[in-house]
């Protein structure tokens, strides 16, 4: 008997070991793969929350709080100043569009952010400083980064608070044109959805429920936003978004063009896959919302059936 359990204690153990070793091997295969395509090296979009306080009160620099006025009022980073999220958003057409180039150099320049600024922005909800940074992506500015982790980090680390807002002297900011190296429309969506290119991806990164309630659009891939963070709310490292987004068959080599219900949550999955390396990364700022509001536009239903297409005759 003392035999036998030892016996099975033995081939208990090398089944552990043979485990780990699978899992050692795919992981290493995986990254094999991230190896055989070419992602971009670049300077990071995402700061550190210990690396803050460096950046506070140096000049060019401002450190922007995107959660709404009534928030901001209770506490926020001393020294920064309050940008809402729906001040640099329009409701036209449809909920959260772009906003134009004059409001933006309006609100800019009013809290003193001028075209050679640092903008460093935090939120509390994972996507309004991340809108900011696409947004002044659009309008030429890239010297921009995002908090990681956002207030909740900066509250864990016992940052100093104020309720107070700082003095701020006004600056010029002048916005370039809208860059369409950000963004796609639905006219673009549309010819996709109807005919797909393997070069292109159409990533949904709304939550299953959206889609088993109101469907998607045609050729999409899902992935849904929170799957690019850890549980503390900080981005997932540039390796696990890599190997993730591998295993869904997404390459760096690909256009990705990137849509949520209103593009707000599209907007950290922009972050995220730029922060990886990816470059050919696009917006449809019109999302769902937009495309769903169009009769005439295809949807995939979520037991797999597809509306018909209606040709727009206009």
């Amino acid at each position: 008997m003392k035999m036998l359990r030892e016996a099975g204690l033995f081939m208990s153990l090398i089944a552990k070991k043979l485990t780990i070793f699978s899992f050692l091997a795919m992981l290493l295969l995986t990254m094999a793969g991230c190896g055989s395509h070419t992602y971009v090296q670049g300077e990071s979009l995402l700061l550190p929350v210990k690396e803050l306080t460096t950046y506070a009160g140096q000049d060019n620099v401002v450190i922007v709080d995107t959660r709404s006025a009534e928030e901001y009022a209770q506490g926020h980073v001393a020294g920064a100043v309050n940008i809402p999220t729906a001040d640099i958003v329009i409701n036209v057409p449809v909920k959260n569009m772009l906003t134009s180039e004059k409001k933006i150099e309006e609100v800019m320049g009013a809290n003193g952010i001028s075209n050679d600024t640092l903008v460093i922005a935090y939120d509390a909800d994972k996507m309004g400083a991340s809108r900011l940074l696409w947004t002044l992506f659009m309008y030429g500015h890239r010297n921009v980064k995002v908090v990681d982790g956002g207030f909740a980090a900066i509250t864990e680390a016992g940052l100093e608070m104020s309720t107070e807002a700082p003095q701020v002297t006004a600056a010029t900011f002048t916005a370039k044109e809208p860059s369409s190296n950000w963004l796609a429309d639905m006219k673009e969506v549309r010819a996709l959805a109807e005919n797909p290119d393997p070069n292109v991806v159409l990533l949904d990164v709304r939550r299953p429920d959206e889609f088993a309630e109101n469907g998607m659009i045609p050729n999409s891939v899902m992935i849904p936003y929170e799957e690019n963070f850890f549980t503390d709310g900080t981005f997932k490292t540039t390796q696990i978004t890599r190997i993730n987004y591998l295993e869904d068959k997404i390459y760096p080599e690909q256009e990705i063009i990137i849509y949520c219900q209103t593009s707000l949550r599209a907007t950290p999955v922009f972050v995220q896959l730029y922060e990886a390396g990816y470059r050919n990364i696009r917006i449809y700022d019109g999302a769902y919302l937009e495309w769903s509001s169009n009769s005439d536009n295809p949807v995939v239903r979520p037991d797999g059936a597809a509306a018909p297409v209606q040709k727009n005759a206009s």
